[in-house]
């Protein structure tokens, strides 16, 4: 019976703890919907799927200290204008916040490039790091605290 006692409670733990968790996810999301005018009109947030791919690009991704380890990515473009980007415009993306909250850090947004680069000082607000993953999975873009904006591939360097 102890036993049956114990168990109940570790389950009854764990559910607990996925609504605390599901009510920071939800927290998060409305916090990125409120800061956003018209987010609702130009993003959506990913799927299980959608999550799923996108946390094993980000999982496979070579890091150092945090952030990207560009020595074994190929660098295909440096900038320091968020102008530059207006060559993707019309490119759909994933945006993945690389700091904050776990439960914002988990949430990933999907959207036009244009439509980013519009809200970039919103988005910039709310992350110091942003990972722009293209609808590919492959390429991306990088944008780091001091504004630096690297494009590249999850290809690693032979």
């Amino acid at each position: 019976m102890e036993e049956n006692m114990k168990k109940r409670l570790e389950l009854l733990k764990k559910q607990h703890k996925q609504r605390e968790y599901e009510k920071r996810v939800a927290f998060e999301k409305e916090r990125l919907i409120s800061e956003h005018i018209d987010f609702t009109k130009y993003y959506r947030f990913a799927g299980q799927d959608e999550t799923d791919r996108i946390n094993t690009v980000l999982y496979e991704l070579p890091v150092r200290y945090n952030r990207p380890d560009f020595s074994k990515l190929l660098i295909e473009h440096k900038s320091q204008s968020i102008n530059d980007l207006l060559q993707y415009e019309n490119e759909d993306i994933w945006i993945c916040c690389l700091c904050g909250s776990m439960e914002l850090i988990n949430l990933f947004s999907f959207g036009k490039m244009s439509s980013f680069i519009h809200d970039f000082e919103n988005w910039y607000g709310i992350s110091d790091y942003l990972f722009l993953l293209f609808n590919n999975f492959i390429d991306f873009i990088y944008i780091d605290d001091s504004g630096e904006i690297v494009k590249s591939k999850i290809a690693i360097n032979e």
